[in-house]
């Protein structure tokens, strides 16, 4: 009989393309080299799952690396984490006002040097000298997604030192120019009407609880900025691609189920603390922008994450520390959190384990349909011989008491501290590598690589 070097043996593999069945699972270097009836393979090493799920790893596109710390830091404290939580791949959300083909080297050696698991870049367009770059960014550089920074509209001046506002004319050649683009690319967008919404900036009452910055950030604000994005997109024949991040409000949830019953291609993302919170129950820890709003909308998103309007999850994941976090009021405090290591788990608890979702529906939301999005797939978010061996295997049963301790990474705080989530990664494989087992991260910093894309 072959030996493999990794097999992960007897568990309950769980796909979105072939559904779920009882099987060995054998990696070979790092990809996935066979799939087979249990207890037939055997392995250099493995992994016994008997009565526990393996799982594509998840992807968390939606992380920023460098905001509030040191970005080679970042890297290596949050992609550690990560691996408690059965990520195995993030898509960095990364802007600066450089030029990207000047800078972006310098970058990825900081990323390489201390990842403990993938991660692809997604590069924030605030310039007209960033729409030019675009054609070479693809091809030389090997990044196809973007972002569209709509909320920075008339700040993009002042934050990051620029000559003009972000105005629509550089979000409409932004779009052309993807579109134009001989490879399949992804545009990541930020829902907010700048002329609806108040800036923070401007402070309201001291004593000012959660629910203020639901009346500064309207849904009706986010819903009409998505479908306005959604309908250029179209014009140029890119809603295919189109991708609404963090959608916090049931309004724009349904918008977008009208859209796609209309014919629209677009992609939706929520995040889990939108699926997990209310603002009644929400302090200066929960502060972000979109904000976490009511019962009716948490709902409403559940059941769009069922019914398949919402594809992904993604977090938003910003590494800060209490005292950088919490100011004297709701003003004071600064904006973000960290999600990446809790966001599978929560998805099992609150979704699968709380039978608002299937588990194949959770896998779909967590790593397939993400890797489709972000044009990672097949390489990842699925479990067949060829793709690269990121494998997940879950104790659906096991409850855990969240605190930063347990979640291994950067942040002193979670806004889920306390709360008993049951669903829980025993083990983690990162191409191949046995990355996490037992509670312990065993991988090791700088193994993680750029997804260059098209795969």
């Amino acid at each position: 009989m072959r030996t493999h070097d990794l097999v992960v043996r007897n568990g309950t593999v769980v796909t979105v393309e072939h559904g779920t069945f009882r099987a060995d699972v054998a990696a070979d270097g790092d990809v996935i080299s066979a799939i087979a009836a249990p207890n037939t393979l055997s392995g250099d090493d493995e992994i016994d799952a008997t009565g526990k799920y393996v799982l594509p790893g998840a992807i968390d596109p939606h992380v920023h690396y460098g905001l509030s710390h040191d970005y080679a830091e970042d890297h290596a404290t949050e992609t550690h984490g990560d691996l408690v939580g059965g990520v195995t791949t993030v898509g960095n959300i990364f802007r600066r006002p450089d030029p990207y083909l000047a800078v972006m080297d310098g970058y990825v050696a900081q990323s390489e040097a201390n990842s403990y698991h993938d991660y692809f870049y997604t590069l924030g367009v605030l310039t007209e000298t960033h729409v030019g770059e675009l054609p070479r960014i693809v091809s030389e550089l090997g990044i196809t997604s973007f972002k569209w920074y709509v909320l920075y509209k008339y700040l993009a001046r002042g934050k990051f030192g620029l000559d003009r506002d972000l105005l629509d004319d550089i979000g409409d050649e932004m779009v052309r120019s993807l579109a134009a683009v001989d490879a399949p690319t992804t545009l990541g967008y930020h829902s907010e009407n700048p002329e609806l919404t108040q800036s923070l900036l401007d402070p309201g009452p001291a004593d000012a609880g959660y629910d203020a910055l639901r009346e500064r950030f309207p849904g009706s604000a986010e819903a009409q900025s998505m479908v306005a994005g959604a309908s250029l997109a179209k014009t140029h024949g890119y809603d295919d691609h189109f991708y609404a991040v963090h959608i916090s409000s049931g309004t724009t949830a349904n918008e977008l189920a009208a859209l796609r019953d209309a014919g629209y291609g677009a992609w939706g993302e929520t995040c889990p603390h939108y699926l997990t919170f209310t603002s009644e129950a929400c302090d200066e820890r929960m502060k972000v922008t979109p904000p976490i709003r009511s019962a009716w909308d948490r709902d409403t998103l559940w059941a769009r994450v069922a019914d398949g309007t919402i594809s992904c999850i993604g977090t938003d994941h910003v590494r800060n520390t209490t005292a950088e976090k919490v100011g004297a009021d709701i003003w004071e405090t600064g904006l973000a959190f960290s999600g990446t290591q809790t966001m599978l788990p929560l998805l099992l608890s609150e979704g699968v384990n709380a039978g608002r979702i299937s588990l194949e529906r959770a896998v779909a939301v967590t790593s397939t349909n993400t890797a489709r999005a972000w044009k990672l797939y097949p390489k990842k978010g699925t479990i067949r011989v060829g793709a690269d061996a990121d494998l997940v295997v879950v104790d659906l049963d096991e409850t855990k008491t969240v605190t930063p301790d347990l979640l291994q990474a950067g942040s002193d705080y979670s806004i889920y501290h306390g709360k008993a989530v049951t669903g829980w990664p025993t083990h983690t494989v990162v191409r191949g590598q046995v990355a996490f087992a037992e509670g312990a991260v065993v991988g090791d910093k700088g193994y993680g690589t750029q997804v260059r894309r098209p795969v």
